[in-house]
């Protein structure tokens, strides 16, 4: 019989008053409260986060700390959030755009409005339910889902699940052998 390494509860019943748990992965002001009134709990979450400096920073109430042992893969920065690990610049730079039309009193930028994000939800709806149009050409059966992902079944059996993703260089290749396969793009209105 092996030995199991001891592993700390999921659910630690000195805070259960607290109703939280001492989690390391988003620390936040209310965790921060319950360490100032509670050492134990605060002994607990300290010994959750793996890196001293950021449990250091946390308890003081910073808002980034300096991690040298691992820079940015992105910017190369070592400034991280204290809240949840991740690059302070990369954060700041995320939103920056929308920061400044904010400050100047306009509104932010959306990738898209309610009624295309319902119609976007709805499509996935329709293709989760496993609604598609089926239409054989020649040796060639292609599916139409609601999303406009295209499904190709191939004479020699295999599938490819979304031609979207297929290089287009290799569409082309794939058209000129079989020209069928041409009239399917067509009646999908992909060509």
């Amino acid at each position: 019989m092996t030995d199991k390494p001891t592993r700390q509860p999921r659910h630690d019943p000195r805070f259960v008053l607290h109703a939280a748990q001492p989690r390391a992965n988003k620390l936040d002001a209310r965790q921060r409260a319950i360490c100032k009134v509670d050492p134990a709990f605060a002994d607990a979450l300290s010994a959750r986060v793996n890196d001293p400096r950021r449990f250091a920073a946390f308890a003081v109430g910073a808002t980034s700390y300096i991690r040298m042992a691992e820079p940015c893969p992105r910017c190369e920065g070592f400034r991280r959030r204290v809240r949840d690990r991740s690059c302070y610049a990369c954060h700041l730079n995320r939103g920056r755009d929308n920061f400044e039309r904010m400050r100047a009193g306009l509104s932010p930028h959306k990738l898209r409005s309610r009624d295309s994000q319902l119609d976007v939800l709805s499509r996935q709806r329709r293709e989760k339910a496993g609604e598609f149009l089926e239409r054989t050409f020649g040796s060639v059966t292609v599916k139409l889902f609601p999303s406009g992902r295209l499904e190709v079944h191939y004479p020699d059996g295999y599938v490819e699940p979304d031609l979207g993703k297929v290089d287009g260089r290799r569409v082309w290749e794939l058209m000129d052998m079989l020209p069928e396969l041409r009239d399917a793009l067509i009646w999908a209105r992909w060509f």
